[in-house]
């Protein structure tokens, strides 16, 4: 979600500031959890050969509207034929992976707000300049 204003002054309720007449948008960040393998047949392939049977890889990615614009480091998994969310315990590193996301998200200058119903689905907001990505 995109709200558009400029920066400093209060434009309209969470839409932005003025400031110097420079625009702004609020752009919004949300962590989710990603099978490598499951964003193209080929990734699929590639993903079934490097992994250990009855494994698959997972990654936790930063999403903007849809868009993927943050990607974190894999982590193993049992594979599962039912939507089961990883633990810690059966799933190494995957704490180090989420920890790393943050950390780059935080450098990037992203605020977080909260989470959704997954103990990684956190949510994310950044102030920038309107056009930049």
């Amino acid at each position: 979600m995109r709200h558009r204003g400029t920066f400093g002054r209060f434009a309209s309720a969470g839409a932005g500031w003025t400031m110097g007449g420079m625009e702004t948008e609020l752009m919004h960040l949300q962590i989710e959890l990603e099978e490598v393998g499951g964003r193209s047949w080929w990734a699929g392939v590639i993903s079934s050969f490097n992994s250990n049977s009855g494994t698959t890889q997972l990654r936790f990615v930063g999403r903007v509207g849809g868009d993927t614009r943050y990607a974190g480091p894999e982590f193993a998994a049992p594979r599962s034929f039912r939507a089961i969310s990883p633990q810690e315990s059966w799933s190494p590193d995957m704490t180090k992976s989420l920890d790393e996301l943050c950390r780059e998200l935080d450098r990037d200058g992203w605020m977080r707000l909260g989470r959704a119903s997954d103990p990684w689905a956190f949510r994310y907001e950044r102030v920038q300049r309107a056009g930049s990505a």
